[in-house]
């Protein structure tokens, strides 16, 4: 479980330092195309793998600190051990589904040769990061589900 947080923690920490390098990418090409008419060729493809980046690299990150999204509107009425069923069904639910996403990712992964148009960018290195982020979450949901198994016991 130690290495599922710290390998989250430094996918997260990645995903951070990228999101940083899209927004000085974003704010450099904005002036260079609105102030002297010269746009660094190129900022959408780099734009939308940096993307790729930050959002597969962050999901295991957001999912072990549970600063995911969550609607608690009805659940937070029950008591803690209802609560911390439903919290290990719909964490089972989310398991089986990102299980098959992986998968079909991982398919996906070895059939992709595609490079981009204008920098000639090869695909597959972000299809496999993607394919890592999401066993990485997968793995993150599953020790969600050992954690919530033990607490749920203790209630």
């Amino acid at each position: 479980m130690k290495t599922v947080y710290f390998l989250s923690r430094i996918t997260g920490y990645l995903a951070t330092g990228v999101l940083g390098l899209l927004m000085l990418l974003t704010v450099a090409n904005v002036i260079l195309r609105d102030f002297f008419n010269k746009p660094i060729m190129g900022t959408p493809e780099l734009s939308e793998f940096m993307m790729v980046l930050v959002v597969f690299l962050a999901l295991a990150w957001c999912a072990i600190t549970r600063k995911h999204v969550k609607v608690e509107l009805v659940v937070n009425r029950f008591s803690p051990r209802i609560q911390a069923i439903f919290n290990g069904i719909t964490l089972l639910l989310t398991l089986g589904i990102f299980v098959i996403i992986t998968w079909q990712s991982f398919l996906e992964s070895m059939v992709v040769y595609d490079t981009t148009s204008l920098l000639r960018i090869p695909h597959t290195p972000f299809y496999w990061i993607m394919t890592f982020g999401l066993g990485l979450f997968c793995l993150s949901i599953l020790v969600l589900i050992i954690e919530n198994t033990i607490e749920a016991r203790k209630r």
